[in-house]
């Protein structure tokens, strides 16, 4: 009979530790997932914004064009550095190491589009600056996305 009241009361214990901790977990979720749609939203404005501002400049404005992605590519390098000096190998999640290493990738990808915009021709132009304007806009989703899953 003692054995019984011991045992069940091992149970209601373990039973409540789990609803406390899934309880967490919840929370947890919904903070992240609160944060994601922070971002996204930030995200989605500063695409259609920055997209707007970059396809309407010709070949002849390519030098203007160079420069104002130069200057967004310094205020962003500087968020992207923030991001990385909080970032912790050891202690970050999967989903957060695969959102640093889609930042990553997202980041190669630009600077090979950026490069091809310097060497573009006339008869290039249009397809090189809306490469490098789909390739700003992929770095800024998946700089959203790392900055999410902080």
């Amino acid at each position: 009979m003692k054995n019984k009241i011991i045992h069940s009361t091992l149970l209601l214990a373990t039973g409540l530790a789990l609803l406390t901790v899934a309880a967490c977990s919840k929370a947890k979720r919904e903070d992240i997932a609160d944060k994601g749609k922070e971002a996204y939203q930030d995200t989605k404005a500063a695409v259609v914004q920055g997209w707007d501002n970059l396809k309407d400049y010709t070949f002849e404005k390519r030098s203007d064009f160079t420069l104002k992605l130069k200057a967004k590519q310094a205020d962003f390098e500087a968020g992207v550095s923030k991001l990385r000096a909080e970032y912790s190998e050891a202690s970050a999640s999967a989903s957060r190491k695969a959102a640093m290493a889609e930042l990553r990738n997202s980041e190669a990808d630009y600077q090979e589009k950026f490069a091809a915009v310097g060497n573009a021709t006339a008869d290039t132009w249009t397809s090189a600056r809306d490469n490098a304007a789909a390739a700003w806009d992929r770095l800024q989703a998946s700089y959203a996305k790392a900055r999410a899953g902080k």
